[in-house]
Order: structure tokens, then C-alpha cells, then sequence
């Protein structure tokens, strides 16, 4: 009987080990329950101007209890928009062209939109290709849409001119400066800078008071002017320089360092740019028209001439010399907006 028992509690314990071992082996993993499927809307062929915005929606048949990406990627082979052209950046990591978006925990629907840039050249359409979800998504099922985006140029119902004047000069025993740093020794601030400004006129010369006419007058060295074609009628304008205050530049032979410096002239350049129309270029003033080192304070001297006219319904600015030598030209475009499918 004895025996018995002790072979019963052999039989047991080898069981125990036998199990125990068993225990730390592989088991048969559980089967993945289905994920939830996400579907994704976005035109696959749109036409958009620059400057809109491409609305999408991501939905899902179930939530998902964590946030997850997605990822919208740029088709460098299709594409000949660039990366300067929409919100869909590049990646220095991969150097691939991409838009993040980041689906929240919990939530069974998200919007969004693809931003296309509004840039400042003229250009004819572009074609943006993108591909909207790809594997690095794993948290849901889904089928990747590709679109293609035409992007159409549009143009700014405005102008802006930069005025430059700045010129580095020179004095006795290696002295320099320029007319943006010269502060006269003479006259106290502060009207002792040499300050320019710029007057717009209409074409009988008398002074218009439209909004943002009076922008470039306003003591910086390089004074910068918008013209918006809703503000300004038809017609001729002159745009003049003012020399508000000269830094007593025109008595340097009583001052030194500046005791016998040489007259020189200072010749007025204008930046112009018309996004989407009229590329950036740069205009010089007419050298007759020219000021210089001698030249006294309220001296006024034309510029520039902007003609503003309609032709055939459409609005247009042109640069020209004040004897009407045509410099640049350029037509308003179409209004920005937000995509809606039809």
C-alpha cells in the first residue's frame, strides 16, 4: 500500500514537471479581430486656383482607441507643381514630399484641408498628383486615393512698389557712409536723416488721398507702396519724390568729415511686383530726374507713372516712364476660394 502511494505521487509530480515545462513553449496566438475599415474623400481630378483650399474627410466604421497618422505624399513623377506650391512639404528625412495628419483616438470621423499656395510668380497651370494614405498607416483598412489637382494661376488685384534710395559715399581720409546711417551734425533729430518720401498724384498732378496712398511716406529707408485696383479709378498717376529732409548734405563743405566731397547723384530705384501677373522687376528713375548730394530739402522730382485702365472688362496696371515708355504690364486674375464638390 505503501508503495502504491508513493508511486501515485512520482506519477503526479513528473506530471507537474512534465506541464510546468510544457508552459514556457509557444502557444497558438489568438486571431486578430478585423480592424476597422476608413474610408477617404477627396475628388480624384479637381481643378483649384492658387491661394484654396481642398477639403477632404477621413471615416471610420468603428473608432480606434489610440491616435493614428496618415499620411498624404506627393507624386514627384506626376507632379510639376513643387514643394512651395501646397501644404504637402518635404521631408528631410526620406526626402519624399508629404502632409501629416494625425486621426484622434476615439473618434469615428475627421476634415481637413490641403492648403495650395498662393505664390507671386506668373505661370501657366500646374499639376499637383497626390496619393492619400499609404502602408505606414496600419491601425485601419483602407484603399489609398490618388488625385490629381490642376492648380491655376491667379492674380493679385494689387501692386507693390519698393523704393530705394540708399548710396554709399565717400570723404576725406577714407571716411564713408550711407544716406540711411547720415545724421546731420547741424540740424537736431529728428529731422536730421536724410528721408525721401513718395507722393502719388492723379494725371493733373493734384495729390489723391486713396487708401494706402500715403504708405511710403513714412520716414524708413526703403519706403514701400500698395496700390489696390479697388481703390484707384482709371487714369494716369504720378508717383513723386519728396526730399523731406536732406541731412544738410548739401552744406558738407562747411562740415567735416564731408569738407570737399564730390557731388553725387542718387538715383531712386523701384522695386515692382504684381503676384501672378507682373513679375518682380526693377525700374530706375529717369536720370534727369535724378536727385543729388547738393540738392536742398522739399525738393520734389517725379519718379514713376502707373497707369491704371480696363481693357476689354479687365483691370490692368502698367509701369512707365513719365514719357510713357511701357516698363511692365499686367492683368487682374480670379478670386481665391474654398473648393466645394459638385
Amino acid at each position: 500500500m505503501k508503495k502504491n502511494i508513493i508511486k501515485i505521487t512520482g506519477l503526479f509530480a513528473f506530471a507537474l514537471m512534465f506541464f510546468s515545462c510544457d508552459s514556457t513553449q509557444d502557444v497558438t496566438p489568438i486571431a486578430e479581430v478585423g480592424k476597422p475599415t476608413m474610408t477617404i474623400a477627396l475628388p480624384t481630378a479637381i481643378t483649384v486656383n492658387e491661394g484654396d483650399l481642398i477639403p477632404y474627410t477621413l471615416t471610420l466604421s468603428a473608432p480606434v482607441g489610440k491616435d493614428f497618422n496618415v499620411y498624404i505624399v506627393m507624386n514627384q513623377q506626376t507632379s510639376t507643381a513643387g514643394n512651395l506650391d501646397s501644404d504637402i512639404e518635404s521631408s528631410t528625412v526620406n526626402t519624399t514630399y508629404q502632409k501629416l495628419v494625425t486621426f484622434p483616438a476615439f473618434s469615428t470621423t475627421y476634415s481637413g484641408v490641403i492648403e495650395i499656395y498662393n505664390d507671386d510668380l506668373k505661370e501657366g497651370n500646374e499639376n499637383l498628383g497626390i496619393t492619400f494614405g499609404d502602408t505606414r498607416t496600419t491601425a485601419v483598412s483602407f484603399t489609398p486615393v490618388v488625385s490629381n489637382v490642376t492648380i491655376k494661376n491667379v492674380v493679385k488685384d494689387e501692386l507693390t512698389l519698393d523704393f530705394h534710395f540708399d548710396k554709399t559715399f565717400y570723404g576725406q581720409n577714407g571716411y564713408s557712409n550711407t544716406l540711411c546711417n547720415l545724421a546731420s551734425s547741424i540740424t537736431p533729430a529728428p529731422n536730421n536723416k536724410y528721408d525721401i518720401d513718395f507722393v502719388v498724384y492723379d494725371s493733373a498732378f493734384n495729390p489723391v488721398s486713396y487708401p494706402g496712398s500715403a504708405g511710403a511716406q513714412t520716414g524708413a529707408c526703403t519706403e514701400s507702396l500698395t496700390m489696390k485696383l479697388a481703390d484707384y479709378p482709371n487714369g494716369l498717376y504720378h508717383i513723386t519724390a519728396n526730399l523731406y529732409t536732406n541731412a544738410d548734405l548739401d552744406f558738407a563743405m562747411l562740415s567735416f568729415p564731408l569738407v570737399g566731397s564730390p557731388q553725387f547723384d542718387i538715383p531712386i530705384t523701384v522695386d515692382y511686383l504684381r503676384s501672378g501677373s507682373i513679375d518682380k522687376g526693377t525700374y530706375t528713375q529717369e536720370a534727369v530726374n535724378y536727385f543729388t548730394s547738393n540738392t536742398a530739402a522739399n525738393t520734389e522730382n517725379q519718379v514713376v507713372d502707373v497707369l491704371v485702365s480696363t481693357v476689354g472688362g479687365v483691370r490692368k496696371f502698367t509701369i512707365q516712364d513719365t514719357a510713357g515708355n511701357i516698363s511692365a504690364s499686367g492683368k487682374v486674375g480670379l478670386k481665391k476660394h474654398i473648393y466645394t464638390k459638385k
